[in-house]
Protein backbone atom coordinates (compact mmCIF):
# COMPACT_ATOMS: atom_id res chain seq x y z
CA UNK A 1 0.00 0.00 0.00
CA UNK A 2 3.10 2.63 1.12
CA UNK A 3 4.33 2.08 -2.43
CA UNK A 4 0.94 2.77 -4.29
CA UNK A 5 0.59 5.94 -2.02
CA UNK A 6 3.51 6.71 -3.17
CA UNK A 7 3.11 6.57 -6.76
CA UNK A 8 -0.07 8.78 -6.54
CA UNK A 9 1.32 11.88 -5.12
CA UNK A 10 4.82 11.42 -7.92
CA UNK A 11 2.31 11.03 -10.16
CA UNK A 12 0.11 14.45 -9.14
CA UNK A 13 2.98 16.08 -9.24
CA UNK A 14 3.55 15.29 -12.91
CA UNK A 15 0.34 16.20 -13.39
CA UNK A 16 -0.08 13.79 -16.13
CA UNK A 17 -0.04 9.77 -16.45
CA UNK A 18 2.22 9.78 -19.62
CA UNK A 19 4.78 12.15 -18.30
CA UNK A 20 4.74 10.11 -14.81
CA UNK A 21 5.17 6.74 -16.83
CA UNK A 22 8.20 8.33 -18.67
CA UNK A 23 9.55 10.01 -15.30
CA UNK A 24 8.90 6.82 -13.09
CA UNK A 25 9.88 4.44 -15.84
CA UNK A 26 6.79 2.31 -15.69
CA UNK A 27 4.35 0.91 -18.25
CA UNK A 28 1.93 3.40 -18.67
CA UNK A 29 -0.94 0.79 -18.43
CA UNK A 30 0.94 -1.13 -14.99
CA UNK A 31 0.58 2.87 -13.64
CA UNK A 32 -3.28 3.76 -14.42
CA UNK A 33 -3.60 0.11 -13.32
CA UNK A 34 -2.50 0.44 -10.05
CA UNK A 35 -4.29 3.86 -9.65
CA UNK A 36 -7.57 2.77 -10.33
CA UNK A 37 -6.96 0.28 -7.52
CA UNK A 38 -6.41 2.28 -4.59
CA UNK A 39 -8.67 4.36 -5.84
CA UNK A 40 -11.41 1.08 -5.59
CA UNK A 41 -9.07 -0.08 -2.45
CA UNK A 42 -10.23 3.88 -0.99
CA UNK A 43 -13.79 3.62 -2.03
CA UNK A 44 -12.70 7.06 -3.91
CA UNK A 45 -12.61 9.29 -7.26
CA UNK A 46 -8.27 10.58 -6.16
CA UNK A 47 -8.30 12.16 -10.26
CA UNK A 48 -10.45 13.97 -12.22
CA UNK A 49 -9.16 12.56 -16.00
CA UNK A 50 -9.28 15.28 -17.90
CA UNK A 51 -7.57 15.60 -21.45
CA UNK A 52 -4.10 16.30 -21.27
CA UNK A 53 -3.91 16.77 -17.70
CA UNK A 54 -4.95 15.40 -14.05
CA UNK A 55 -6.51 16.99 -11.55
CA UNK A 56 -7.43 15.98 -7.74
CA UNK A 57 -10.91 15.56 -6.87
CA UNK A 58 -12.04 17.30 -3.32
CA UNK A 59 -11.33 13.98 -1.65
CA UNK A 60 -8.14 13.21 -3.59
CA UNK A 61 -6.61 16.52 -2.55
CA UNK A 62 -7.68 15.67 1.32
CA UNK A 63 -5.92 12.28 0.70
CA UNK A 64 -2.74 13.81 -1.08
CA UNK A 65 -1.95 16.75 1.86
CA UNK A 66 -2.12 14.24 4.19
CA UNK A 67 -0.03 11.71 2.76
CA UNK A 68 2.71 14.15 1.74
CA UNK A 69 4.25 14.49 4.88
CA UNK A 70 4.21 11.17 5.75
CA UNK A 71 5.59 9.81 2.86
CA UNK A 72 8.03 11.81 2.74
CA UNK A 73 8.97 11.78 6.08
CA UNK A 74 9.46 8.21 5.74
CA UNK A 75 11.61 8.49 2.31
CA UNK A 76 13.80 10.68 4.18
CA UNK A 77 14.46 8.31 6.88
CA UNK A 78 15.00 5.07 4.67
CA UNK A 79 17.47 7.54 2.62
CA UNK A 80 19.18 8.73 5.84
CA UNK A 81 19.58 4.60 6.44
CA UNK A 82 20.78 3.74 3.15
CA UNK A 83 23.34 6.17 3.02
CA UNK A 84 24.36 5.03 6.54
CA UNK A 85 24.48 1.65 5.46
CA UNK A 86 26.27 2.11 2.48
CA UNK A 87 28.84 3.86 3.96
CA UNK A 88 29.59 1.38 6.64
CA UNK A 89 32.59 -0.79 6.57
CA UNK A 90 31.33 -4.35 5.95
CA UNK A 91 33.46 -8.06 6.42
CA UNK A 92 32.90 -10.96 4.00
CA UNK A 93 34.53 -14.41 4.45
CA UNK A 94 35.60 -15.93 1.55
CA UNK A 95 37.04 -19.15 1.32
CA UNK A 96 38.21 -20.55 -2.24
CA UNK A 97 40.75 -23.39 -3.24
CA UNK A 98 44.30 -22.14 -3.42
CA UNK A 99 45.75 -23.12 -6.59
CA UNK A 100 42.42 -21.04 -8.69
CA UNK A 101 41.82 -18.17 -6.12
CA UNK A 102 45.77 -17.33 -6.82
CA UNK A 103 45.39 -16.94 -10.70
CA UNK A 104 42.52 -15.34 -10.44
CA UNK A 105 44.46 -13.14 -7.42
CA UNK A 106 46.90 -12.26 -10.06
CA UNK A 107 44.54 -11.36 -13.22
CA UNK A 108 43.47 -8.47 -11.21
CA UNK A 109 40.40 -9.04 -10.43
CA UNK A 110 39.96 -8.94 -6.32
CA UNK A 111 41.21 -5.65 -6.72
CA UNK A 112 39.19 -4.51 -9.05
CA UNK A 113 36.48 -5.39 -6.39
CA UNK A 114 38.36 -3.83 -3.65
CA UNK A 115 38.43 -0.02 -6.09
CA UNK A 116 35.04 -0.95 -6.70
CA UNK A 117 33.58 -0.96 -3.34
CA UNK A 118 36.19 0.69 -0.63
CA UNK A 119 33.84 -0.19 2.17
CA UNK A 120 33.75 -3.95 1.69
CA UNK A 121 36.65 -5.74 3.02
CA UNK A 122 37.42 -9.26 2.25
CA UNK A 123 38.96 -11.84 4.93
CA UNK A 124 39.93 -14.74 2.33
CA UNK A 125 40.62 -18.30 3.43
CA UNK A 126 42.93 -20.53 0.80
CA UNK A 127 41.55 -24.30 1.15
CA UNK A 128 40.94 -27.50 -1.00
CA UNK A 129 38.75 -28.80 1.48
CA UNK A 130 34.81 -28.45 1.11
CA UNK A 131 33.98 -26.82 4.71
CA UNK A 132 30.30 -26.51 6.12
CA UNK A 133 29.50 -22.73 5.02
CA UNK A 134 27.07 -22.74 8.46
CA UNK A 135 29.46 -24.52 10.73
CA UNK A 136 32.76 -22.11 10.22
CA UNK A 137 30.45 -18.96 9.63
CA UNK A 138 31.82 -18.47 6.08
CA UNK A 139 29.72 -16.08 3.81
CA UNK A 140 31.12 -17.53 0.61
CA UNK A 141 32.89 -20.13 -1.51
CA UNK A 142 34.42 -20.67 -4.52
CA UNK A 143 34.60 -24.76 -5.43
CA UNK A 144 35.66 -26.77 -8.40
CA UNK A 145 33.78 -29.71 -9.56
CA UNK A 146 30.38 -31.28 -8.93
CA UNK A 147 28.39 -30.01 -6.03
CA UNK A 148 26.20 -32.66 -3.85
CA UNK A 149 22.92 -31.53 -3.53
CA UNK A 150 23.17 -29.61 0.25
CA UNK A 151 21.13 -26.73 1.85
CA UNK A 152 23.27 -23.83 0.22
CA UNK A 153 22.36 -22.07 -3.19
CA UNK A 154 25.21 -22.88 -6.06
CA UNK A 155 25.57 -21.07 -9.07
CA UNK A 156 28.09 -21.98 -12.08
CA UNK A 157 30.01 -19.44 -13.33
CA UNK A 158 32.29 -20.44 -15.10
CA UNK A 159 34.30 -23.96 -16.63
CA UNK A 160 38.27 -25.02 -15.92
CA UNK A 161 39.48 -26.66 -18.98
CA UNK A 162 42.13 -29.71 -17.78
CA UNK A 163 45.12 -31.10 -20.34
CA UNK A 164 47.38 -33.98 -20.35
CA UNK A 165 51.17 -33.48 -20.67
CA UNK A 166 54.62 -34.48 -19.63
CA UNK A 167 58.43 -33.69 -21.05
CA UNK A 168 59.79 -34.42 -24.33
CA UNK A 169 62.98 -36.22 -22.17
CA UNK A 170 60.15 -38.60 -20.94
CA UNK A 171 58.70 -39.46 -23.87
CA UNK A 172 62.35 -40.02 -24.76
CA UNK A 173 62.75 -42.26 -22.21
CA UNK A 174 59.69 -44.57 -22.52
CA UNK A 175 58.08 -43.20 -25.93
CA UNK A 176 54.95 -41.08 -26.32
CA UNK A 177 51.82 -42.89 -24.78
CA UNK A 178 48.75 -43.80 -28.03
CA UNK A 179 46.17 -45.11 -25.85
CA UNK A 180 45.46 -45.13 -22.27
CA UNK A 181 47.11 -48.43 -21.69
CA UNK A 182 50.31 -47.23 -22.53
CA UNK A 183 49.51 -43.85 -20.29
CA UNK A 184 48.87 -47.05 -17.60
CA UNK A 185 52.53 -48.01 -17.80
CA UNK A 186 53.96 -44.22 -17.40
CA UNK A 187 55.09 -42.44 -14.06
CA UNK A 188 52.30 -40.13 -13.04
CA UNK A 189 52.19 -37.14 -11.00
CA UNK A 190 48.52 -36.11 -9.22
CA UNK A 191 47.41 -32.95 -8.17
CA UNK A 192 44.93 -33.06 -5.03
CA UNK A 193 42.35 -32.34 -5.14
CA UNK A 194 41.80 -33.93 -9.34
CA UNK A 195 42.70 -37.75 -8.32
CA UNK A 196 41.03 -38.98 -11.23
CA UNK A 197 41.14 -37.85 -14.81
CA UNK A 198 38.20 -37.72 -16.88
CA UNK A 199 38.41 -37.64 -20.76
CA UNK A 200 35.85 -37.95 -23.66
CA UNK A 201 36.86 -40.03 -26.27
CA UNK A 202 35.87 -39.21 -29.95
CA UNK A 203 32.34 -40.95 -30.13
CA UNK A 204 31.61 -39.30 -26.84
CA UNK A 205 32.18 -41.40 -24.52
CA UNK A 206 33.19 -40.81 -20.69
CA UNK A 207 36.58 -42.47 -19.32
CA UNK A 208 38.10 -42.25 -16.04
CA UNK A 209 41.79 -43.03 -15.55
CA UNK A 210 42.87 -43.69 -12.18
CA UNK A 211 46.60 -42.91 -12.17
CA UNK A 212 49.35 -44.45 -10.13
CA UNK A 213 51.32 -41.32 -8.89
CA UNK A 214 54.85 -41.57 -7.91
CA UNK A 215 54.55 -37.79 -7.69
CA UNK A 216 51.63 -36.24 -5.85
CA UNK A 217 51.34 -32.28 -4.38
CA UNK A 218 48.39 -29.90 -3.29
CA UNK A 219 49.96 -27.48 -5.67
CA UNK A 220 49.58 -27.17 -9.56
CA UNK A 221 52.91 -25.26 -10.38
CA UNK A 222 55.03 -27.78 -7.92
CA UNK A 223 53.22 -30.51 -10.16
CA UNK A 224 53.94 -28.49 -13.68
CA UNK A 225 57.67 -28.30 -12.82
CA UNK A 226 57.43 -31.83 -11.35
CA UNK A 227 56.36 -32.63 -15.33
CA UNK A 228 58.61 -30.15 -16.53
CA UNK A 229 61.44 -32.26 -14.91
CA UNK A 230 60.17 -35.40 -16.67
CA UNK A 231 58.95 -37.04 -13.31
CA UNK A 232 55.85 -37.95 -14.85
CA UNK A 233 52.55 -37.38 -17.15
CA UNK A 234 50.75 -34.18 -15.12
CA UNK A 235 47.39 -33.98 -15.90
CA UNK A 236 46.51 -30.40 -14.56
CA UNK A 237 44.75 -26.79 -15.19
CA UNK A 238 45.01 -25.61 -18.74
CA UNK A 239 45.69 -21.99 -17.52
CA UNK A 240 48.74 -23.10 -15.71
CA UNK A 241 49.62 -25.49 -18.00
CA UNK A 242 49.28 -23.60 -21.83
CA UNK A 243 52.41 -21.58 -20.89
CA UNK A 244 54.64 -24.42 -20.70
CA UNK A 245 53.18 -26.32 -24.10
CA UNK A 246 53.75 -22.62 -25.69
CA UNK A 247 57.62 -22.43 -24.51
CA UNK A 248 57.94 -26.57 -25.48
CA UNK A 249 58.65 -27.36 -21.74
CA UNK A 250 55.61 -29.87 -22.09
CA UNK A 251 53.99 -31.60 -24.85
CA UNK A 252 50.71 -32.29 -25.11
CA UNK A 253 49.80 -36.34 -25.16
CA UNK A 254 46.72 -38.35 -26.21
CA UNK A 255 45.30 -35.10 -27.74
CA UNK A 256 41.97 -37.40 -29.27
CA UNK A 257 41.06 -37.48 -25.60
CA UNK A 258 39.63 -34.73 -24.68
CA UNK A 259 39.61 -33.92 -20.50
CA UNK A 260 35.90 -32.69 -19.15
CA UNK A 261 36.21 -29.76 -18.17
CA UNK A 262 34.78 -28.92 -14.44
CA UNK A 263 32.63 -26.08 -12.81
CA UNK A 264 33.52 -23.55 -10.92
CA UNK A 265 30.82 -22.71 -8.57
CA UNK A 266 29.87 -20.27 -5.94
CA UNK A 267 27.99 -21.39 -3.20
CA UNK A 268 26.82 -19.34 -0.09
CA UNK A 269 24.11 -20.08 2.88
CA UNK A 270 20.11 -20.69 1.80
CA UNK A 271 19.22 -17.65 3.87
CA UNK A 272 19.13 -13.54 3.72
CA UNK A 273 22.62 -12.49 2.64
CA UNK A 274 24.19 -9.28 3.27
CA UNK A 275 24.05 -6.79 0.29
CA UNK A 276 27.72 -6.58 0.26
CA UNK A 277 27.92 -10.44 -0.21
CA UNK A 278 25.43 -9.65 -2.84
CA UNK A 279 27.41 -7.14 -4.67
CA UNK A 280 30.52 -10.08 -4.10
CA UNK A 281 28.42 -12.59 -5.89
CA UNK A 282 27.60 -10.54 -9.08
CA UNK A 283 30.94 -9.22 -9.37
CA UNK A 284 32.76 -12.59 -9.21
CA UNK A 285 30.30 -13.70 -11.45
CA UNK A 286 30.27 -11.10 -13.99
CA UNK A 287 34.13 -11.04 -13.81
CA UNK A 288 35.20 -14.88 -13.43
CA UNK A 289 32.75 -16.00 -16.26
CA UNK A 290 34.64 -14.03 -18.99
CA UNK A 291 37.74 -15.20 -17.88
CA UNK A 292 39.76 -18.33 -19.94
CA UNK A 293 40.14 -20.74 -17.44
Amino acid sequence: MLDIVALFIKTNQYKTFHEASVKLNIPLPTLQRRIKKLEEDLSLALFYREKGCLRLTEPGKNFYSQCLIHVEGLQSILSNFKSTSEHKVSTIKLVAPQNFIKSVYFSGVINQFIALYPNIKIHMMLSDERLDLKKTEFDLAIRIGHLESSQNIGKVINQMSFVLACSASLIENYGGPTNLNDLAKLPHISCSPFENWSFRSNNNEKIIFKPQPNFISNDIEMCALAAIEGRGVYYGPKYCLLPHIKDSSLVEVLAHLKPIKRDINLIWPDKLIPKSTRYLIDFLEHSLNGLKI
